[in-house]
């Protein structure tokens, strides 16, 4: 798997978590979730998604 292959599931994994924390946010506190909340949430699942790519396509 290319690097940008990488990147782009990564990217998307980040999109995905910063959503579903706004939606679990809105759902909860009935208000709209800071923003640095939603990046550092995308961004803390972008390490694992990140090393779990790369350990996939160790050989």
């Amino acid at each position: 798997m290319g690097f940008w292959m990488k990147l782009a599931f990564t990217v998307a994994a980040i999109i995905l978590v910063s959503v579903l924390a706004g939606y679990l946010w809105y759902t909860l506190f009935n208000a709209e979730i800071p923003a640095f909340l939603s990046g550092l949430l995308g961004g803390m699942a972008a390490i694992p998604v990140w090393e779990f790519l790369r350990k996939v396509n160790a050989p």
